[in-house]
């Protein structure tokens, strides 16, 4: 939960005065601010309330987290306890720690930084790692100038995300991995956590392998429910948000369950056909008729609470600020179903070997040339991200080498979730404590092995729900089936239309879709919403990058306003 800046106390004060007004004005509360050797460590609670977590000892050690950290069973401060006792400052003990997180540790003097193994809690840092932050826009307000990354910003842009160490500030890193950093006169990586390889299928059969992840599961909801306190979760007509479900059920939980959307959508009705069946208490929320908060200093704080960015740009309503502050009151854990794709054909590739580039063309292809200027590239944009999907698994680094399909799922949770989905980790734990199960290396180291046809459908998930709570199998789907009877013929044939589309064919299937008049934006990108906020609405920064008046999409052009942001400073007050 939270935030921290670490900083060499060489460095001027990083705390710049506008960022710190910001943020009071829109619920961070001051800062504890603790020091030892060459480094300060600034340390924020959360957006509920909750105060920092730190653990202080009378020799000057001390240890401390931001977002959830559970270690040896114990959460937050009892599990820094026992950290504290077992550090020995050369190897972090990602076997025995559960949760996303940063936790910094100060032991004889000597500082640490560590992030959770999957580094799905993301850590920026500036060019020499003097000033490391959860913070994106700490490190920005800490820039004397920021200049575009080209390729981080096309990547964010078209796919809600940036990769690799990118972000679309070139003077702000990100963390690839899980780490271990020793703090010294710079931060130095001192190791960095890999899965196990596996080197064939781990189950006999899909029932085995069913059986063997709903114990996993098990095993963390049980670390969940011995931390204490309420727990919520959303529910909607899938799998995963039922599989969460579940396992709270079967932990002895009582959770609070709600449901977004309208009130004829397939996931509300869903949902209500669950809770109606199984006796639980349903909250219904529709965004869409839920009254945006006022608008004086309604940019500054998505800016402050959604930390300058987020997956589908900075400017909406309003609501989604609002509520995700809603979701997380005192002592409520919220859990996310984020990942849980790691059980099912994510891709909806066929079973055979691919190129890296294969997987750009099926997946990150969702580019409109139209709208870019003559500094695009396709092929070096392509072969930029190339290149990190086969970082993000170890793979060899020719552009032409076949990955074995098993490396194709492992890129599922080591570059799609690790950070696409990884960047609504840290945002949801600005406000308060959230969970994400499927994220835990712990459940889904092995997902990659097991027989495609075994995810196809979504068969072994709805095993797997099956295993935890049989009942709960037995409802529809949004997807007009049964989890526990498996998808009818109209299903698979809809299916098997993305399955037999060649990736070459999938590269265009995006700006075939741009074609057209430009249709109206939403009053939040309009002009008189941008200058509110302090910008451009010419959008001078990203104008070398693409052509704003021929974005057609929305959600990218969102995007486009957010990074010009970025780069503008931040935004007015009101």
């Amino acid at each position: 939960m939270g935030l921290f800046i670490l900083s060499r106390r060489e460095r001027p004060d990083p705390l710049q005065p506008a960022w710190l007004a910001a943020h009071r004005r829109h619920g961070f509360r001051e800062p504890l601010r603790l020091t030892a050797g060459d480094w300060r460590l600034d340390l924020f609670g959360a957006l509920n309330g909750l105060g920092p977590q730190l653990v202080q000892r009378d020799n000057g050690d001390f240890a401390a987290c931001t977002g959830v950290f559970f270690y040896r069973g114990a959460r937050g401060t009892a599990g820094l306890e026992s950290l504290l006792d077992d550090f020995d400052g050369e190897r972090f003990p990602w076997s025995g720690s559960r949760g996303h997180f940063a936790v910094i540790v100060c032991k004889a003097g000597r500082m640490f930084l560590a992030t959770d193994a999957l580094g799905g809690y993301k850590v920026y840092h500036d060019g020499g790692r003097t000033l490391l932050s959860s913070s994106f826009t700490a490190l920005r307000a800490n820039l004397a100038q920021a200049t575009p990354d080209a390729q981080g910003a096309w990547e964010y842009a078209w796919n809600g995300a940036t990769y690799g160490t990118r972000t679309f500030i070139r003077e702000i890193r990100q963390l690839r991995r899980g780490s271990l950093l020793t703090l010294g006169p710079q931060a130095e990586i001192s190791a960095e956590y890999r899965l196990p390889a596996a080197d064939a299928p781990q189950h006999a059969s899909i029932d085995e392998a069913a059986e063997d992840y709903a114990d996993r599961l098990r095993a963390l909801f049980r670390v969940y429910a011995a931390g204490g306190g309420r727990f919520r979760t959303a529910l909607s007509g899938g799998y995963d948000s039922r599989l969460m479900l579940a396992l709270l059920l079967d932990a002895g939980l009582d959770p609070q369950v709600y449901v977004y959307g309208r009130a004829g959508d397939d996931d509300v009705r869903v949902a209500k056909a669950i809770a109606a069946g199984e006796g639980l208490a349903l909250e219904h929320v529709d965004k869409s008729q839920t009254a945006p908060p006022p608008s004086a200093g309604h940019t500054e704080r998505a800016w402050v609470r959604f930390d300058g960015w987020k997956n589908d740009g900075l400017f909406d309503s309003g609501v989604d600020a609002e509520d995700r502050l809603l979701r997380v009151p005192g002592d409520v854990s919220v859990l996310n179903g984020s990942a849980g794709e790691v059980f099912r054909n994510f891709f909806y590739l066929p079973d055979r070997r691919y190129r890296a580039r294969d997987v750009v063309w099926s997946f990150y292809s969702r580019h409109d040339p139209q709208a870019m200027t003559g500094a695009f590239d396709a092929e070096a944009y392509d072969a930029a991200m190339s290149a990190d999907l086969r970082a993000a698994i170890g793979a060899d680094a020719r552009d032409d080498a076949l990955l074995a399909r098993a490396d194709i799922e492992a890129l599922y949770p080591l570059h799609r979730a690790r950070y696409w989905t990884a960047r609504d980790v840290g945002l949801n734990q600005r406000f308060g404590p959230l969970l994400f199960p499927y994220l835990e290396p712990a459940v889904f180291s092995g997902t990659e092995r097991e027989p495609i046809a075994w995810k196809d459908y979504g068969r072994l998930e709805a095993k797997i729900i099956e295993r935890v709570h049989p009942a709960l199998a037995r409802y529809p789907s949004a997807y007009g089936f049964v989890p526990a009877d498996g998808p009818d013929l109209r299903y698979r044939l809809k299916m098997q239309l993305t399955f037999l589309r060649p990736t070459w064919l999938r590269r265009y299937s995006y700006r075939l879709q741009q074609r057209g008049p430009l249709p109206p934006r939403p009053a939040w990108l309009g002009d008189a919403a941008l200058s509110a906020a302090g910008l451009d609405p010419a959008l001078p920064h990203m104008r070398a990058l693409f052509v704003p008046e021929r974005l057609r999409d929305a959600e990218v052009f969102n995007r486009v306003c957010t990074m010009e942001l970025a780069l503008a400073g931040q935004p007015l007050p009101g």
